[in-house]
């Protein structure tokens, strides 16, 4: 049996798969997994990939984490 899981779950598990450095502003799955990563809302993640671009390390450096 096949199961589908999102990109999210895959990333959130410790399987030693590593979360890319730029986070996907068109896949739903990656911007949930980045705010709740990140523990902010989907806006203020928004808000900051519109400040410095989508890259993981610069969105932490924005916001301080």
């Amino acid at each position: 049996m096949i199961r589908l899981v999102t990109v999210a779950s895959v990333l959130a598990s410790n399987t030693g798969v590593r979360a890319p450095s730029v986070i996907d502003t068109t896949d739903d799955s990656a911007t949930s997994y980045w705010a709740t990563k990140l523990n902010i809302s989907p806006d203020d993640l928004a808000a900051a990939i519109q400040a410095v671009g989508p890259s993981v390390a610069a969105v932490r450096r924005h916001l301080g984490k």
